[in-house]
């Protein structure tokens, strides 16, 4: 709409000039673009986290939205991460929310998108914020959000460090809900889809927080165990059976 600049608060100002900088980025011509692009990152900390986030985050989930454009609005996402650092760590949750089902997406690229950003929200946030946010959608009645939840875990393990995550995949292992076992399990499992031979340093850890869910009482906790079991010798292989020796 044509508004008059100066009768807009502070506030509306600020929100106009996200809004124009993400229409430049999502639809302008390439010198146009990149313009933006660059006016977006060097003001993310004056423009704050909140407002940003909430343009960006409703254009991502626009069930309209074309390839070309997820992709800008990714790159967009990361670069203003990169620059706001520890300020996102209020919005870790609403941006998990809406980047987790890409995790999942039968698109490839989507999936990687997905990926980067999770990794760099993980670097920005910090592994306590990450931990602190994602702990209650573990024992999520719903297998979706464990689904996704699990994924998103094994790649903050492969950006922060899979020891810095160990001693807490060890305590979810051992805790009385089946949903929250089951989802530790399949964070183990993803660790070794998502890092392949990357794996090997870890995997006696792995394993031994991990075996005794092939004796667990709930059959779904037996079955992923069972999985990400194979998992972890298919990443491996040919290397590092002696650390299934307690599995065994």
């Amino acid at each position: 709409d044509t508004v008059n600049a100066e009768d807009l608060s502070p506030a509306e100002a600020r929100e106009r000039t996200i809004m124009m900088l993400l229409l430049k980025i999502k639809s302008g011509t390439p010198p146009q673009r990149k313009s933006a692009l660059r006016q977006l990152t060097d003001r993310a900390r004056d423009f704050g986290a909140d407002a940003l986030f909430n343009q960006i985050l409703p254009l991502l989930m626009s069930p309209t939205l074309e390839d070309q454009e997820r992709h800008l609005l990714v790159k967009c996402i990361d670069r203003v991460l990169y620059k706001l650092g520890e300020l996102v760590r209020p919005f870790v949750h609403k941006i998990l929310v809406v980047i987790e089902p890409l995790l999942i997406d039968s698109d490839y690229y989507a999936r990687v998108e997905g990926r980067e950003i999770i990794s760099n929200l993980a670097k920005a946030a910090g592994l306590a914020t990450m931990i602190a946010t994602m702990r209650p959608d573990i024992d999520s009645d719903n297998e979706y959000v464990r689904n996704t939840t699990a994924r998103a875990f094994a790649v903050v393990g492969s950006a922060l460090g899979i020891p810095a995550l160990l001693p807490f995949l060890k305590a979810v292992c051992q805790t009385k809900s089946w949903q929250a076992r089951h989802t530790g399990v399949r964070i183990v499992l993803s660790l070794a889809q998502l890092l392949g031979s990357g794996i090997l340093p870890h995997l006696k850890g792995l394993v031994a927080i991990t075996a005794q869910g092939l004796v667990d009482e709930n059959l779904k906790v037996k079955t992923m165990t069972a999985l990400c079991m194979a998992a972890l010798a298919e990443s491996a292989a040919p290397y590092g059976i002696e650390a299934f020796d307690t599995a065994l």
